[in-house]
This record gives C-alpha cells, sequence and structure tokens, in this order.
C-alpha cells in the first residue's frame, strides 16, 4: 500500500495472526470496499468490519472440515478467545473422549492450537468472521451457557499468552470491531541474560537427546536450516573458548560445520537410519568421543536401543554417553545427557541413582538459564510419577509448565501434560485428565521439535476407557491404540501397563486380547533378564488371566511401583472375594490393604473404585481417613463433582442424562452416586432430593 499502519489497521493487520494469505485478502479486501484511507504515507481504518474476502475465505476453510469438526468450531468461536475443551464438549453433549478425532482434525487443519493451559484460535479474525456469521441469537445463547457452565463446575479459564491471543497488539488492546476485550496481560519474561544460546537450540536439542524413538518424518527444511546456524553458532563460540588438542589440522569454522552437519543428520526418520547415521559418527571419532556429535550419537544409540526392548544396551550407552562428558562437549549438552540416562534408571526403579542425576542436571541447567530448567523440572515429575509421590508430580510438572510457556516449551509441554493426565486420573479427577490429555494432542501436534511418545497415547488411552467403559476401549485397542498391547516402552515405563490391558480385556469378555498382552510382557521380560520391574510385571498380567492368587501375592509385594503394588493387591482381593465360601475373608483382607496403600499414595480415585466395590459386595470398610480431606459426613463432605451429580439426581436425571451434563461416564456416576449415598447416610436417588429440599 505503500503507507504505514495507523494503530487500528495494524492491530487488525495482527489478527491474521502472520498468516501471509489472511493478510493479503484483509488488506485487499479494505481497499476494495473503501474501508481504508492513504493519505501523507499512512493508512487509517475507516470501518473495522471484517471485509468479505476474509469471510469468505474463513467460511470455505469451515467447509473443509467433517460436520463434529466444523460444529466444534462454531461453538468455540462464539464462546471467545479461549476456551477449555472440556467446555465445548458438554455443550455439544459430548465427552472428550468422543470428540478427540474432531478436535485432532482442527488442529491439523491449522484453526486451532494449544499453547499451554487452554485452547484458542490460531488467528483472531478467522474466529471473528466465523462467529460473526451465526445469527445474534444464538451467540448470546452459546456464550450464556459456556458462562453457566463455568459457574456450575467453578472453571476457571485462564488467558492464553499475548501473542496468540492479541497478535502481537500492545497488552489489553481489544480487536477491531470484537466484543471480547481481554484483561491486561503481562509481557512475556526476557531470558536472562547468561541464556545466549539461540532459542531453537534449546528447544530442538532435549527432544533429540530425551527422545524415546525417532521422527515419524524427516525436519522440516526451514527449521533444519535454523538449527544447523544456530547450532553452528554455539559451537563456534564454545570452540573459541577452549583449547583442545588434536584438532589444529581443520578451521575452527570448518570442524563447527562438521559437527553441526553430523548433529543435524541424526534428527532421522525412521530407526534403521538413525542408527546407521550414529554408528557412521561414532565411528569416525578417534579418541574425541567428548565432541558434540559423538556425545549425541552416543545418547541417540542408547535411546534406539531402549525404544525397542533392549534395555542391558540402552543403559550401556547412556552410562557412556555421561562418561563421554568432557572439555570438547559444550556446556548446554551436558544436562541433557544426564536427564537421559536418569530417566532410564527411573524407569527400572533405581530412583536414588536417577534422583542424583536430575540434581546435577538441574544445577547444570541453572547456570545456562531459564530456557534450560524446564526440562529437569518435567524429568523429575516423571520420576515422582513412577515412585507414586504425586503431589510432588504435580507441583514439579506445572513448574516445568511454567517455565516452558515462558521460553518456548518443544518436548517439555506433552510430557509434562502427560504427567499431568496420569495425577489427574488417579485422583479421580477425570474432567482435568480428558483436557490435559487434548492439550497433550494439541501441544504434539502443534510443534515439530515434539518427538513421539508412548506417554501420549497412554494417556489418552486411559482417559478414554474412564469416560467410554471397557468394552469400547478394547475395540479402540485393535484399531487406534493397538500399538501400545506390545510396547516395550510402554512396559518398562509403566510397571502396571499390561496387568492394565488384561484387567480391561477381561472386563470387556476379549480373552485373545488378554492372551495376547500377557505373551508380549512375558516376552519382553525373557528378553531383558535380571530386570526384576519387568518379571513382576508379567507375572501381574498372567496371574490376572489364570486368577493365580499366588502370583498376584507375589507381584503386589514385589513391585517397585507403590501404585502397581496397589493395583496387584486390589486385583487379589477382588478374585479371592469372587471365592466367597472359601476366601472370602482374605480377599476382604487384601482390599483393605490395597485401600490403605492407595490412601497413603493419595490416589482418590482407586480409592473410590476399591470403596463401591466393597460397599456393592457388601464387604465392610474399615476406617480409613482419605488423603488431603477431612473424614467428615454429610453435605460438607461431598466433593463439587458429587454436589453437582446430587442436584441433578434430584432433579429426576437419569445416570445416563448426569453423565452427559457432567462429562463422565455413566459407570462413573454410578461410583459417584454410591459415594453420595455413604457420605449422606441414605440409600436412594429420592432420598438424595429429599435431603437437598431440606437443607435448602
Amino acid at each position: 500500500m505503500g503507507a504505514a499502519p495507523d494503530p487500528k489497521l495494524a492491530a487488525m493487520i495482527s489478527g491474521a495472526g502472520g498468516n501471509p494469505l489472511l493478510i493479503v485478502e484483509l488488506v485487499q479486501g479494505l481497499r476494495e470496499e473503501g474501508s481504508v484511507e492513504i493519505s501523507h504515507e499512512r493508512a487509517r481504518l475507516l470501518d473495522e468490519r471484517i471485509p468479505r474476502r476474509v469471510r469468505d475465505l474463513a467460511q470455505h476453510w469451515l467447509d473443509s472440515l467433517s460436520d463434529k469438526a466444523r460444529q466444534l468450531v462454531q461453538v468455540a468461536a462464539a464462546v471467545g478467545g479461549s476456551f477449555m475443551v472440556v467446555e465445548v464438549a458438554s455443550m455439544l453433549r459430548e465427552t472428550t473422549a468422543s470428540m478427540l478425532p474432531a478436535l485432532n482434525e482442527t488442529i491439523a487443519s491449522g484453526l486451532l492450537i494449544c499453547p499451554g493451559e487452554q485452547t484458542v484460535f490460531q488467528h483472531e479474525l478467522v474466529r471473528r468472521s466465523i462467529a460473526d456469521a451465526l445469527p445474534v441469537a444464538v451467540r448470546q445463547a452459546l456464550r450464556q451457557d459456556v458462562s453457566a457452565l463455568r459457574r456450575q463446575h467453578c472453571l476457571q479459564v485462564p488467558m492464553p499468552p499475548e501473542f496468540l491471543v492479541t497478535g502481537g497488539r500492545p497488552a489489553g488492546t481489544p480487536v477491531p470491531g470484537s466484543t471480547d476485550a481481554p484483561a491486561p496481560l503481562p509481557a512475556p519474561a526476557p531470558l536472562p541474560a547468561s541464556s545466549t544460546e539461540p532459542g531453537i537450540v534449546h528447544r530442538l536439542l532435549p527432544a533429540l537427546l530425551m527422545a524415546r524413538s525417532t521422527r515419524t518424518e524427516p525436519l522440516p527444511l526451514g527449521l533444519a536450516d535454523e538449527l544447523r546456524a544456530s547450532l553452528t553458532a554455539v559451537l563456534q563460540a564454545h570452540y573459541a573458548d577452549v583449547e583442545l588438542t588434536g584438532t589444529a589440522d581443520a578451521p575452527l569454522a570448518e570442524r563447527a560445520d562438521r559437527i553441526t552437519r553430523n548433529t543435524v543428520s541424526l534428527f532421522a526418520d525412521g530407526v534403521q537410519r538413525a542408527t546407521t547415521r550414529a554408528r557412521a559418527i561414532l565411528a569416525a571419532h578417534q579418541g574425541r568421543d567428548d565432541e558434540a556429535d559423538a556425545v549425541t550419537a552416543t545418547v541417540v544409540m542408547s535411546n534406539l536401543e531402549w525404544a525397542v526392548g533392549n534395555l542391558a544396551e540402552g543403559l550401556r550407552w547412556g552410562q557412556r554417553a555421561v562418561q563421554c562428558l568432557g572439555p570438547a562437549t559444550p556446556p548446554m549438552w551436558s544436562p541433557y545427557v544426564r536427564l537421559a540416562l536418569a530417566t532410564k534408571l527411573s524407569d527400572i526403579g533405581r530412583f536414588e541413582e536417577a534422583e542424583g542425576l536430575i540434581s546435577a542436571a538441574r544445577t547444570e541447567a541453572e547456570a545456562l538459564g531459564q530456557p534450560h530448567t524446564a526440562t529437569p523440572s518435567i524429568a523429575r515429575a516423571m520420576l515422582l510419577l513412577q515412585s507414586s509421590r504425586l503431589q510432588e508430580a504435580q507441583d514439579s510438572a506445572r513448574a516445568g509448565l511454567e517455565v516452558a510457556a515462558k521460553t518456548g516449551g518443544g518436548w517439555v509441554v506433552p510430557v509434562g501434560q502427560a504427567v499431568l493426565i496420569l495425577v489427574a486420573l488417579r485422583r479421580g479427577d477425570l474432567a482435568s485428565a480428558a483436557d490435559y490429555a487434548w492439550r497433550c494432542r494439541a501441544a504434539v501436534g502443534a510443534d515439530s521439535t515434539v518427538f513421539p511418545s508412548i506417554h501420549f497415547d497412554w494417556g489418552e488411552c486411559l482417559v478414554a476407557t474412564a469416560q467410554l467403559g471397557a468394552r469400547r476401549t478394547a475395540e479402540l485397542l485393535t484399531t487406534t491404540y493397538a500399538h501400545l498391547l506390545t510396547s516395550p516402552q510402554l512396559f518398562v515405563e509403566e510397571a502396571a501397563a499390561a496387568a492394565w490391558f488384561v484387567r480391561l480385556a477381561l472386563a470387556a469378555d476379549d480373552m485373545p486380547l488378554a492372551s495376547t498382552v500377557v505373551t508380549a510382557a512375558e516376552r519382553f521380560a525373557a528378553a531383558n533378564p535380571g530386570r526384576p520391574t519387568l518379571a513382576v510385571a508379567a507375572l501381574h498380567a498372567r496371574g490376572l488371566l489364570e486368577r493365580d492368587s499366588e502370583a498376584l501375592r507375589q507381584a503386589a509385594r514385589e513391585h517397585v511401583s507403590p501404585c502397581a503394588g496397589a493395583l496387584a493387591e486390589e486385583d487379589l482381593g477382588i478374585l479371592l472375594s469372587a471365592q466367597e465360601e472359601k476366601n472370602g475373608a482374605l480377599g476382604a483382607a487384601a482390599l483393605r490393604s490395597a485401600l490403605q496403600r492407595f490412601v497413603q499414595i493419595g490416589s482418590q480415585g482407586d480409592i473410590e473404585r476399591i470403596r463401591a466395590f466393597m460397599e456393592e459386595h457388601g464387604t465392610p470398610v474399615t476406617s480409613t481417613p482419605r488423603q488431603g480431606r477431612p473424614a467428615t459426613a454429610g453435605w460438607e463432605a461431598l466433593t463439587e463433582t458429587e454436589r453437582s451429580i446430587a442436584h441433578l439426581v434430584s432433579d429426576g436425571l437419569t445416570n445416563r442424562q448426569v453423565a452427559r451434563r457432567v462429562s463422565l461416564s455413566p459407570h462413573t456416576v454410578n461410583y459417584h452416586l454410591r459415594a453420595i449415598f455413604r457420605k449422606l447416610g441414605i440409600g436412594s436417588r429420592v432420598e438424595v432430593a429429599r435431603h437437598i429440599t431440606h437443607s435448602a
């Protein structure tokens, strides 16, 4: 246009989020409709309405979606600048699990992104265009619905980062013509002065060194070029500061370029290619194994061996990588090399050794500056989760995600979200778990520096089970999640995974599925002798399949993971309780012991499940105080979810109708209803209504 935009026009253009097509269509549309005046090399916005060109483009993108995805986007657009997925799912009378295909479709289309604690539109102009296309009455009704939902469930939707909501507008500046005026937001925190490395390195390097598998496709060309340039700058700066022997034959720039090319080549697509490249790099290094590319190749070898279930080799390469750290290793490599080994030690129950490595890595990361401190927090969160320290795991994951939100997360964001999924499920908070699952999947799709991880699918599968029930989830395990059933990576990272699959298969009357899992777990344990965590996991799964009480008793005693041990004891109690005449008393004792173990962990979801089973079968529950919750009775003892369910039941809704309202499965609603009966000292739905009426 040959002119500088005035503030209003600049703000409107920023709503395109940097999309070139949107910007061109916006500017041309404004000129065609006479909404811009150019005078004295200044372009002034005369009309803040979105031009037809942009509205047509937004409609074209919307029409390319499936019916369910289109409905999701329209409702979300009306809700406003940010929203929680569980809200929209509830408004559409769906569970979050049933919405996953549509949610993933909107992410793949580029319309929605999930950068942190909320879901937002990639382009504010598109959101406004879609919302404005809806009748005013419909927009108002949808906004009233979401307001009521937030009041009912006390949902707090944090505002997204300024650069996502405002597209670079000054904090607190409303989008021209928009009814959504965001509150002032703090500017992103500047990076500490000590952190001088280019940002792309602190995102991609930990992704490569911490990955448990390889990428499914090559690194995008633009990203690869950016990484090469940034790595070269880091390496040249480092090698200029240290005196190295035996390297005078290669000029500094040439040497840095060679190491950069080698390192970037390890972002390979496929196990075979990555392995070949790593071995070639190591073979070329004669006595200089502490150089950056050699250390990286050693860690990659460790990760690849671990991913396919060769645990001894994975540990050997990981320990060798730590030993290789030396003068030629740039400082920012060291913490991630230690963390890569720490996570493997944690997987096999060697928690103290892992803690020591994480502590050393944290000290090194703090010296490097804030961008590097997120990964140690997330790695420790994973360790704390595996050792069943739920509150500490949640705190550590949130601390890591907070740093990542300020500095650009990459690898740590979806892994941190996966930890929060599992903590929420343990605590019986299905709504939060479902929302974290969506955020996790969105973060994976939104950042090309994220490598595949079994954590993401595992958390998603657990949420689906809680919402859909055993039979429907068993069907998903033969399609969407089939790769989980025989995954060495999952079986080593999740001590109770194999037993969980068998429990699910038996509940769905799918014996072939149960047998497949047990066989895979036993083969994996046999291939890794000397790893007791794998042997006891396979024993637990076999005990469930064959109803072997001695196998379950041994698993309950020998599991390193407190949660896995408690689950094995619960399985033992259920098995013995089914043999009431012979072993009823033993079954009750095992269930009480499992209950006590879950109380010590703080796993409220497991506590409620065991209590519900015991009450259903008439097994006395001894007085067991609930973790973090006073042992009171009456209305004050109910959780917020239980109170919501009680009110809906008192209105005459069935379990299925209640489930749709609160985004839970009917099975879970039934568990909550039994807890309500127990706490209120009543025995029927009619008495719930009577109790609420009298209390009012």
